[in-house]
């Protein structure tokens, strides 16, 4: 049996990782894009849609419970308050969405209202909600434009496949010793193959930590439990216990509403602060009340208290103060990847990196287009 040098596995690894990124550069490309659409599509939305800037008093906030009341008492005959968040900061008001009883707060029909959290006045509805343009990278990043949940898993393979050009590329790259400056930058008046080849391999690897957790985050969304036990494998360590059985409706028994729902919530959390209630956003899941720590960064994990609504019961208390490894590990997959949780640094590096897709597709295929075309000139002169 021939041995296989370690020149052939690396060329071999070299075709694989040409390969990957030339069939399927395209969705690669979509999904990096989108996903660094999505990061600002709320405030994008607002632009496209024009709506009022409401004018918030100056003053201290009434209470969550007031707040609450004022909001669910806004519902119409035959709707009631399906979420309320509070503002991220001062001069802002509270966002409450109304819709009809047991709809999701993502009913078509619900509506979303302005309260001056301070003299608790109905400030009017909020215009816009998402865009078309907005809608359309949503379905393709979470599920590739295809529906019935088959596009969820075929996106989570597309991160598995990036994970896999961050590793093969950073072994295809890795320089000798006296090379290595070299291959950490871009030489000044590159031009070429020689100018594509800097770019892919520079970029490449100052960007490679990013890019890799961006890439994993992504599969554990897709792919949420079976990531998490790798992470269980890994860090040595179990997850606390899952909530239990889905909550279940129970036939002629109203559901609780949010501010019986948070006011049973404020019983078993302290030293918290409160963002945002919502009712279930489908059948099976419980109603979420969550809460900030204080001086914890935006959007970084929240502690959530899960309630069945029909029971009138808590399920389960997630609070990463008091998470293990793995609880925490996972708490922190989603905020890593939308870029939040960390500061503007993180959410800048996280919106490069979904241009990166773009520049690794054009300078990797003008690669290998600039060497066919040399192959196909020697072959000529031959």
């Amino acid at each position: 049996m021939t041995k296989v040098s370690g020149k052939g596995l690396r060329w071999l690894l070299a075709e694989i990782h040409l390969w990957f990124g030339l069939i399927l550069c395209a969705p690669l490309v979509l999904l990096g894009l989108s996903g660094s659409y999505l990061m600002y599509h709320d405030e994008l939305d607002a632009l496209v849609a024009g709506g009022p800037a409401f004018e918030v008093s100056q003053g201290v906030p009434q209470s969550v419970d007031a707040i609450i009341a004022v909001a669910a008492d806004a519902a119409p005959q035959g709707f009631s308050l399906r979420m309320i968040r509070m503002p991220d900061g001062a001069g802002e008001p509270v966002i409450a969405r109304i819709g009809p009883d047991g709809a999701s707060f993502r009913d078509p029909r619900a509506k979303s209202i302005a309260v001056d959290p301070v003299t608790l006045d109905v400030l009017g509805e909020v215009v816009g909600g998402r865009s078309l343009l907005t809608g359309i990278m949503h379905d393709i990043h979470s599920h590739a434009l295809i529906p019935g949940g088959i596009g969820r898993p075929i996106v989570g393979w597309l991160g598995v496949i990036m994970l896999f050009l961050c590793g093969s590329g950073l072994i295809i790259w890795w320089p000798k010793l006296r090379k290595l400056w070299a291959a950490l930058t871009i030489k000044r008046g590159a031009r070429g193959l020689r100018l594509h080849r800097d770019l892919h391999g520079a970029v490449g690897f100052w960007t490679l930590i990013v890019f890799t957790i961006v890439s994993f985050t992504g599969v554990y969304i897709a792919f949420p439990n079976p990531v998490a036990s790798l992470m269980e494998t890994v860090l040595m360590e179990e997850r606390s216990s899952p909530p239990g059985p889905p909550v279940k409706a129970a036939e002629g028994v109203p559901e609780m509403g949010l501010q019986d729902a948070v006011r049973l919530a404020d019983t078993v959390v302290s030293d918290v602060d409160f963002v945002q209630a919502i009712m279930p956003f489908r059948p099976g899941q419980p109603l979420r009340v969550q809460y900030n720590v204080p001086g914890s960064a935006e959007g970084a994990p929240k502690v959530t208290v899960m309630i069945d609504p029909w029971k009138i019961d808590v399920v389960k208390v997630e609070d990463p103060r008091a998470f293990g490894r793995t609880d925490m590990a996972v708490a922190w997959q989603r905020p890593l990847h939308a870029g939040v949780g960390l500061g503007p640094i993180w959410n800048g590096l996280v919106f490069i990196s979904g241009f990166l897709p773009l520049l690794f597709s054009i300078t990797g295929i003008s690669m290998w287009w600039i060497k066919r075309r040399a192959r196909q000139k020697r072959g000529r002169a031959a």
